[in-house]
């Protein structure tokens, strides 16, 4: 009886609820009553709290929910809880480290000389930054690049064949290299940080079903004015910000603990502690801290190619005729050959549904490519990075270099740069013809906005790679079927997708291995993959900072 009593005052949890294609929201509420065979009347305050398309068979294409409902029916309740159709929803307030950084963290007692400086403004700096200023601690955050507003500008110069701006590109300037891409908030994370980022979004203007899509995203465009907004927010709350302030070296004393940062200009800055945000281009900044001393090893990283189709291609394969319906938007695919023996395994990555695919370039006399896709995700095209996984066995020292994996990356930018005639121009191949080893024949159509050039793409990624990427091409053609046919357009390489350095760190303190006061986060310190991988990272470090140091006078 205890139990029907608290079905009764407590909020019910239905997962797997079924929706067709043609149905809006506006039934859920009957649906629920349905599957709990209860009157209409006893279900109220249904609410959609998780939305996923279910494209497994394209005969049966439908949404499936989970729903939030307060049902008056304390029998089919009861039902619904004995049979496992439903639970009571939880809502106890997290515990832990992650509650408190959601709530408030204990500030520890060991003095800082001055406010702590951030370097980067990517997810892990922001959001490092944000978790900082709420506790008092008046951060400082130094960007490379420019304010998401000059950086638009700027890319949009380069677009139209400008020159390249190594300090504002797609992978410099505020909200880092993810401002440029799908906006994926996608995350493996199982965490109550996951959803605490959603709603912080959300208040920053991004729209609000990330709260409830199972695969969300913001689009590039919508992702810009949430920068503007959490900008605005973090200067509200105390936090300092700098844009073109690149830090060139770092300062330390007798014990190795950190001091100061120096800037291009010459500028120094007192900095208590260092927060290394730097996203996983910054090649100069590893560099230089490599020569500080600090702890750095090699990590494998994601190599590859980018593949581009007319979206209509990709629609019909996933959906069948549901494409033709017009409600399920641009479809995603997720594709994975796995390892056999002498062949690594690859993978489809940051598929972008509607996009465009883009440079991703930082350093002059490199070439590489990347995605990216606006909310409403309507170009017309859909691409995706095909990579694997480069291991140290596959560099020059076998990994003993911290910088292996960073040379590579290098070795095949620049041979992508010189097939480009030094001009940037894009390495491109058609699918049927990177298979068969020809080069294709020029013209090309795709959505990349500057020239192209036909290239042996095999000749820009290590023979190991090509030989992975070949045979993924031909299993995913077997899963959808034309994939790798006449309308398959390959450019490349897709060097950028993962940090092949790690900055090492204890895994306790969060800071580095080598120099006190040092703490590398995100994806530019190898510890994440994505942007709330790596807004989570600047989270957890910085309340571990909170946690041991008391905040500047």
């Amino acid at each position: 009886m205890n139990r029907v009593v608290e079905a009764r005052a407590s909020v019910v949890l239905l997962e797997d609820l079924r929706l067709e294609v043609e149905d809006d929201e506006s039934v859920v509420s009957e649906r629920v009553a349905l599957l709990l065979g209860t009157a209409p009347e006893a279900v109220s305050e249904a609410r959609v709290v998780r939305r996923s398309l279910d494209a497994r068979r394209k005969w049966d294409v439908h949404w499936n929910l989970a729903v939030s409902a307060r049902v008056t029916d304390a029998r089919a309740v009861e039902k619904a809880l004995l049979s496992g159709k439903a639970r009571l929803e939880d809502t106890a307030a997290p515990e832990g480290e992650d509650g408190e950084c959601m709530r408030g963290v204990p500030h520890g007692k060991e003095p800082l000389a001055a406010p702590p400086v951030i370097v980067g403004s990517g997810p892990g700096g922001l959001l490092a930054a944000f978790l900082l200023a709420r506790e008092g601690y008046r951060p400082l955050v130094l960007e490379r690049g420019e304010r998401v507003e000059k950086r638009v500008r700027d890319l949009a110069a380069w677009d139209a064949g400008g020159p390249h701006d190594p300090e504002s590109n797609c992978l410099f300037g505020e909200g880092g290299a993810g401002t440029f891409s799908d906006g994926k908030l996608t995350t493996r994370a199982r965490t109550p940080l996951v959803r605490f980022l959603y709603e912080l979004f959300v208040e920053c203007k991004a729209p609000p079903d990330i709260l409830v899509q199972s695969k969300p995203h913001i689009g590039t465009d919508r992702l810009r004015a949430v920068l503007v907004f959490l900008r605005k927010k973090l200067e509200q709350m105390g936090c300092e910000i700098r844009f073109r302030a690149r830090v060139d070296d770092i300062v330390l004393g007798d014990d190795r603990r950190v001091q100061a940062v120096v800037l291009a200009s010459g500028e120094r800055l007192p900095a208590g502690a260092l927060v290394l945000a730097i996203g996983h281009s910054a090649r100069d900044t590893y560099e230089m801290l490599r020569a500080r001393g600090v702890s750095l090893a090699f990590k494998p990283f994601q190599l590859g190619l980018r593949i581009e189709h007319p979206q209509d291609f990709i629609d019909s394969s996933q959906y069948g005729e549901f494409a033709r319906t017009g409600k399920l938007g641009a479809a995603e695919y997720t594709l994975l050959a796995k390892e056999r023996p002498g062949v690594p395994g690859a993978f489809s990555f940051c598929m972008c549904p509607g996009g465009q695919i883009m440079d991703s370039v930082s350093e002059p006399g490199h070439y590489g490519t990347n995605g990216m896709s606006r909310r409403a995700r309507d170009s017309g095209w859909a691409n995706s990075g095909i990579v694997y996984t480069v291991t140290a066995g596959e560099t020059a020292n076998g990994g003993r270099d911290p910088f292996d994996g960073l040379e590579l990356q290098r070795r095949c930018e620049k041979t992508a740069f010189e097939l480009g005639s030094g001009r940037y121009e894009c390495p491109t191949q058609r699918v049927l013809d990177f298979l068969s080893g020809k080069t294709s024949r020029a013209p090309f159509k795709t959505s990349y906005p500057r020239e192209h050039v036909a290239a042996d793409l095999r000749t820009v990624l290590p023979p190991l790679g090509a030989k992975a990427i070949a045979r993924a091409l031909r299993e995913f053609d077997a899963r959808i079927r034309g994939y790798a046919g006449p309308s398959g357009i390959l450019v490349g390489p897709e060097s950028r997708g993962s940090s092949p350095v790690r900055i090492e760190r204890e895994a306790e303190t969060r800071e580095s291995a080598s120099t006190p006061g040092l703490f590398p986060v995100g994806e530019g310190a190898g510890f994440a993959g994505g942007i709330v991988s790596a807004a989570i990272d600047g989270l957890r470090s910085a309340r571990a900072l909170v946690r041991r140091y008391a905040p500047a006078r």
